[in-house]
């Protein structure tokens, strides 16, 4: 049954947040914890839909997870009796299902890794691809190149091959599983990285962990000697650019705690973008502000290959200028939660804009203006939601169709947006 939200227009923005912390930092935090025998303290996880299927995987794994303090306390090993498989359901979250594909090909026992029906569309093919030619135990048991999947274990240490096109998560799970492997593993994408910055995040919590990370013509993980006991999550940007974008919508000013500046988050990335449509943004050690006038947005023609999750959200925003927005670079977007170049399309021309999805580009021309009530489909994607809301800033009378999705990365954002907003 559909649920819908009519969010009212907002004369301007005025305020202070504390962001999220990182779903994608979290994430890693939580798989690289689980792999140490030491218990780590994870400290400000992200509480969401896509955190807690990775933990309730984790945990049927033999992972060690508690509250403490303001935090988790995580300790591994990972490893079940291999006489009967466990099933390992990773609900909606496609970075819990890659990231645990190849850890389970480097645990022993035996699993059954599925999801959701709109996960088990998701592609996997090339990372399973990749894991079998390193010793993995690995099948399907549904349709080749998706979940669900049989996986026994047997990675081994050596050079192994991924094709990351469709998805830097192939990449990012295996470097994360090289240090269960005795010895490590030395991994090569063939081909371009989908969202590559996403790898040097990956990259990044390795060594925040205490694991040797050697770069070349491929990429040596190996597990360090001595593991770090405290890891701290920041703030998300994926989550922040929806709310900076409100500050273009509606005008106004707001300031962002928690945020790192300059920071290696991909979604960093599209801060420039929103100046360019005209929105002012200040950065410092801890927090990211941002003020516009609300009435003078530009457009923009943008390579947005390398900041995927931020997309929505500039082209809500670019549904609320004057002029022709173009999105280049986003063919990978067709294969996230949703196919979300065409349901921006679709959500952008049911609140009043012009919206052409292309293979792999999206244009938007408006401004985006009110037709009397209308519906805007969010397929169920925390994403379009957010985008959904954006509009709603500036267009009245729009329904924001199951709103409650934003739980996955954001569970408190419409609260959290609705108290920024002056009416």
């Amino acid at each position: 049954m559909s649920h819908y939200l009519v969010f009212p227009p907002a004369s301007s923005i005025r305020g202070s947040l504390r962001v999220p912390s990182s779903k994608s930092a979290t994430n890693r935090a939580l798989v690289l914890a689980a792999l140490t025998e030491a218990p780590v303290e994870i400290v400000r996880p992200l509480e969401s839909d896509d955190t807690a299927a990775l933990r309730r995987c984790l945990t049927a794994m033999g992972a060690s997870i508690e509250a403490v303090g303001d935090g988790l306390r995580v300790s591994g090993p990972l490893g079940v009796d291999a006489r009967s498989p466990i099933t390992l359901d990773a609900g909606d979250s496609g970075t819990a299902a890659r990231f645990l594909t190849a850890v389970c090909a480097a645990t022993p026992g035996r699993f059954l890794l599925t999801g959701s029906e709109r996960l088990c569309e998701r592609p996997i093919g090339a990372l399973v691809t990749g894991l079998a030619a390193a010793g993995a135990q690995i099948a399907y048991a549904g349709p080749d190149g998706r979940l669900p999947l049989r996986i026994e274990g047997g990675l081994r240490s050596g050079l192994l091959q991924v094709d990351a096109s469709q998805s830097s998560q192939f990449l990012s799970a295996i470097l994360l599983a090289a240090v269960a492997v005795e010895g490590g593993l030395a991994v090569q994408a063939a081909g371009t990285v989908a969202s590559a910055p996403y790898v040097g995040m990956t990259l990044d919590t390795l060594r925040a962990f205490g694991h040797e990370v050697v770069e070349g013509d491929a990429l040596r993980v190996r597990r360090g000697a001595k593991v770090a006991a405290r890891y701290e999550v920041p703030g998300d940007y994926s989550s922040a650019v929806a709310l900076l974008a409100a500050v273009g919508a509606a005008g106004g000013s707001l300031e962002l705690k928690g945020l790192r500046w300059p920071s290696l988050d991909p979604d960093a990335g599209a801060l420039p973008v929103l100046e360019r449509m005209g929105i002012r943004i200040a950065g410092s050690s801890s927090t990211v502000a941002a003020d516009a006038p609300g009435d003078a947005l530009a457009p923009v023609s943008v390579e947005a290959t390398h900041f995927p999750d931020s997309v929505p959200a500039l082209a809500a925003l670019a549904a609320l200028a004057r002029g022709e927005s173009r999105f280049l670079g986003i063919g990978h977007l067709r294969l996230k939660e949703s196919d979300r170049i065409a349901a921006l399309a679709e959500i952008l021309r049911a609140a009043g804009a012009a919206a052409t999805a292309g293979p792999d580009t999206l244009t938007v021309i408006g401004p985006a203006r009110a037709r009397g009530l209308a519906r805007i489909p969010t397929h169920r994607d925390h994403r379009m939601a957010m985008a959904a809301a954006l509009l709603c800033l500036r267009v009245p009378e729009l329904m924001i169709e199951n709103p409650s999705c934003v739980s996955k990365s954001y569970p408190a954002f419409f609260r959290d947006l609705d108290g920024i907003c002056l009416r």
